[in-house]
């Protein structure tokens, strides 16, 4: 069955051929932003709208550039105060057991995922509406037990986590599974800390 209309979908083209970009079609037609790119391939846009689309990319390039240098002036900052074990520390969870593309960080450690959530709390002030919180658990595993026991390490209630059951028959050498924290619209987020890491990094190889 499809999920959009042909009318829209004729639509999305129609716009796109005007210059309109893939962020301007998505808040246009409220349609996610992977079925605009899968529907405007092979699309041209008309020669004198070119320039245009062009100059919105420039916009969205230096507004990525500008948040980085943010997250670069924050992370600097965050070294120099009081507090800068917990950016350290931070950095070091994130590093070893983080995603480069979005904020996400797994483990199966509770203490690791305590520590990682108190920092983020308290030291970057994300509040529990941006944390999405995804547990895996496996055969042999009980559900409830391993839903009980991450609710009581995140401080969130189980009735708000995502549960994912390993169904290939494998048995986790974890006791209570796999908890995955998402830090939502998290971009900026995800910034800083490599910005930290970058920072320590460099820091660390300058000692001699």
């Amino acid at each position: 069955m499809r999920k959009h209309s042909w009318q829209k979908l004729k639509r999305i083209k129609e716009l796109r051929k005007t210059g309109y970009s893939i962020n301007e079609l998505v808040k246009e037609l409220s349609v996610p932003k992977t079925t605009i790119w899968y529907h405007i391939q092979g699309v041209k846009v008309s020669p004198k709208y070119i320039s245009i689309l062009n100059a919105k990319r420039g916009g969205s390039k230096k507004i990525k550039e500008k948040n980085l240098q943010i997250a670069r002036e924050k992370a600097k900052k965050l070294l120099q105060n009081s507090n800068k074990d917990l950016a350290i520390i931070l950095a070091m969870l994130y590093w070893g057991e983080g995603s480069k593309k979005v904020c996400e960080f797994i483990n199966s450690d509770g203490k690791m995922i305590q520590v990682y959530l108190k920092i983020l709390r308290s030291y970057l002030n994300i509040s529990n509406d941006f944390i999405k919180i995804t547990i895996r658990y496996f055969s042999g595993m009980k559900k409830n037990k391993c839903l009980n026991y991450w609710s009581k390490i995140t401080g969130i209630s189980k009735n708000k986590f995502i549960v994912r059951f390993n169904d290939g028959g494998t048995r986790g050498k974890t006791k209570y599974g796999m908890c995955r924290i998402t830090v939502r619209r998290g971009h900026n987020t995800l910034k800083l800390i490599y910005s930290l890491i970058d920072k320590i990094y460099s820091q660390i190889l300058e000692i001699h």
